[in-house]
């Protein structure tokens, strides 16, 4: 079935997909274009199959199969293998592994589950884009038209109301999955983006169209115009004013979606239609090569980028593009075209069959053979790295970590930790940075005996991760996990988030060395101060924190908790602009938390935040292994001085404490991401374990003479 108002409407919705993959034109909304596929391919695949039924009588699976295998699956194995083969030359050796496991998914029509689960998963949250993350959208389409056919089959099996039936079962369902589609964008966004079962009713808009088409067809030629430029408008209206920070797709969807609906019941017909521009040459063109176009955008990019290791200019991403397009017309041209109109393939749909069952072997073959791949570069390149030493320059030594992952005893000076006389004691923050952090600059090679391994690095965490005592993103129910002394009655608590749960290894040790009983009260990505932030991983914004907060306040008066220890991310994002929040309001904050614990008879001692590298930075090591320095950043980079400086100015002004780390990780002007043979980062943000233990003597002296002085004062009084 051709139609050229079609055609056009697949260069529309490629072209703003691309745009707004490479930042172009303003098209903040440009990922719509994927709901306009999905309606159009609702509609073709379903006015096929009635066609054919209506025909004969019947749909035939195996020759509705061997033809989605001839049209999509020789393009789609080419660029898994050579996305695969560019990702093994040029990529991070340690990303191989899970791009690999992306290889696998695409070429077996599991790519949107697989993402779904990974943009969900807060220990991977900030990790860069995988070159095969495109390939959602063909798995939801795949999956779709596994399902489909069949149940069309039998809608339309031996009634005289068949095709109402059919009808009115579609309706059902796909207001049912908009329904699912709408609950779920509230409860966890990434569920809703790539899920068959929330996307399903942007499909069956799409087949409604084409069992209604007779109905449609009875339309005014001048009505159906109108309609049909009310639906283009709308469309570029979406792809111009909706945003990544809205809450899509929701409801959102449903201007898209009803507006590629339209486009399509104007048809081809109506002398002043959308056609008119629709059918244009380069539209034609374009929309005939869109499929392949789509394949070969997203990896192209992603993977330029990647290996520049920084945005790409203006430039670039136009040749980017322009290499996509000839890449895309090369192989639509030798390649698709050919398997497409195959004599001998249309003549045989078994042979199609077994074709593309080959096809998809080959592809996900692709993928394990790039996981496997990644073993033996990543232990191969870490293992030819030497040792690093690092130099004495102050009076605390480097640190040494032997193989089997311990941290030797560091014994803090006066020069870096004072401890004031009188009461009440105070935190006295480090005024220099100590050795480690300095060695940490010059060092050039990765050691190869270091703790924890690139590898390892990602599963050196807090223990509180897997037992459930830092709380997931839904729940908003606080676990009281004691840890420290458990029997003594001085009660001290750790609040906030991912960034306050860092500091586990180290205060667990403490509590337990001064006889303190430490709670837990970590929530992933949720701040102790009052703020509705964004959260991708659920959706626009975090609607479990506040509730968990509230809770939080009252968990404290119950486990009478003497002393809170409060450090959040610095990098906080307001979701109506979807930019940092103002350091006033962040100040603000902070200005209500601390007296409202102090009217609580708590002491607060906040904690400023660690620096952010900005990259992943086992991966980046992975790839920088003899310059270790080009996966450093720079304070300035690093850390928000002004933002940190809000937390400390409220702390001072309302008579509380603070902690300074910045010199136990940051020199006066840079931040490294190995101290010795110790890896800093586990991440893009969060510290090692293993870091952690090493500047436990550190904290120790910093916070325990202020500590023990409240708990001294609480026993005497």
């Amino acid at each position: 079935m051709f139609r050229r108002d079609i055609e056009g409407l697949r260069a529309l919705a490629v072209g703003f997909v691309i745009f707004f993959h490479a930042k172009f034109l303003g098209l903040t909304g440009g990922f719509i274009g994927v709901d306009v596929f999905f309606v159009v391919s609702g509609f073709l695949i379903t006015s096929l199959l009635i066609t054919e039924h209506s025909s004969r009588g019947k749909i035939s699976l195996k020759n509705f199969y061997a033809r989605r295998a001839r049209r999509l699956l020789p393009a789609s194995a080419l660029v898994i293998a050579l996305t695969a083969l560019a990702s093994r030359i040029w990529l991070e050796p340690l990303r191989l592994k899970d791009i690999g496991t992306d290889a696998v998914a695409s070429g077996g029509f599991f790519a949107n589950i697989l993402f779904g689960v990974r943009s969900t998963d807060y220990l991977q949250a900030g990790q860069p884009p995988s070159p095969f993350q495109h390939f959602w959208s063909l798995s939801v389409e795949e999956q779709f038209y596994i399902v489909w056919p069949a149940l069309l089959m039998l809608l339309l099996w031996r009634s005289r109301d068949r095709h109402t039936r059919a009808i009115v079962t579609v309706s059902i369902l796909s207001v049912a999955s908009l329904a699912l589609c709408i609950w779920q964008t509230t409860q966890s966004q990434p569920w809703a983006f790539f899920g068959l079962h929330t996307r399903a009713w942007e499909l069956g808009i799409g087949a409604l169209v084409a069992l209604c088409w007779k109905y449609v067809e009875q339309l005014p030629n001048n009505f159906r115009a109108v309609i049909g430029w009310l639906g283009l408008f709308a469309i570029v209206v979406s792809g111009l004013t909706i945003t990544e920070k809205m809450a899509f797709p929701g409801k959102l969807a449903l201007l898209p979606v009803v507006a590629t609906a339209l486009v399509l019941m104007a048809g081809q017909h109506a002398h002043w239609g959308p056609q008119q521009i629709l059918s244009l040459q380069p539209l034609q063109w374009i929309g005939a090569r869109s499929y392949s176009i789509y394949l070969w955008h997203w990896p192209v990019l992603i993977i330029a980028e990647s290996h520049a290791a920084r945005a790409l200019t203006v430039t670039e991403r136009l040749i980017a593009i322009a290499a996509s397009v000839i890449a895309a017309s090369l192989s639509h041209h030798f390649l698709e075209n050919p398997v497409r109109h195959s004599v001998s393939l249309q003549a045989k749909p078994r042979l199609a069959l077994m074709a593309g069952a080959v096809l998809i072997v080959l592809s996900v073959g692709v993928g394990f053979v790039l996981r496997s791949s990644t073993v033996a570069l990543s232990t191969d390149v870490i293992a030819d790295a030497p040792i690093a030493i690092a130099s004495t320059t102050t009076s605390t030594p480097a640190p040494v970590v032997s193989t089997d992952s311990t941290v030797a005893p560091v014994e803090p000076t006066t020069s870096l930790v004072t401890i004031p006389e009188g009461p009440p004691p105070s935190i006295v923050n480090p005024t220099a940075p100590i050795e480690a952090v300095i060695a940490g600059v010059l060092t050039d090679e990765v050691p190869a005996n270091l703790q924890p391994s690139l590898r390892g690095a990602t599963g050196d965490k807090p223990e509180i991760y897997d037992n459930g005592c830092h709380v997931n993103l839904i729940s908003i129910e606080p676990k009281i996990c004691e840890y420290g002394d458990t029997t003594s009655d001085f009660t001290v608590a750790l609040y906030g988030d991912s960034h306050a749960a860092q500091w586990f290894p180290a205060l667990n040790q403490i509590a337990i060395d001064h006889q303190w009983r430490l709670i837990i009260l970590t929530k992933m990505g949720c701040t102790a101060i009052d703020l509705i932030t964004a959260n991708s991983l659920v959706g626009p914004t975090y609607p479990g924190c506040r509730p968990w907060r509230e809770k939080v306040l009252e968990r404290f008066v119950a486990e009478n908790v003497r002393v809170v220890l409060i450090t959040n991310s610095n990098r906080l994002t307001d979701p109506s602009t979807g930019q940092p929040f103002a350091d006033s309001i962040v100040k603000a904050g902070y200005a209500t938390l601390i007296p409202q614990l102090q009217s609580m008879g708590i002491n607060p001692v906040v904690i400023t935040d660690t620096p952010y590298p900005g990259t992943d930075v086992p991966i980046c090591l992975s790839k920088a292994i003899k310059n270790v320095g080009s996966c450093a950043v720079t304070r300035d980079k690093g850390i928000r001085a002004n933002r940190q400086q809000t937390s400390v100015d409220v702390a001072v002004e309302n008579n509380a404490q603070y902690l300074d780390v910045s010199h136990w990780v940051c020199t006066i002007d840079t931040c490294p991401v190995i101290t010795g043979n110790i890896l800093m980062y586990r991440d893009s943000h969060h510290l090692t374990t293993t870091y952690v233990q090493f500047l436990t003597p550190l904290i120790d002296a910093a916070i325990s003479p202020y500590v023990d002085g409240v708990k001294s004062r609480i026993s005497a009084s």
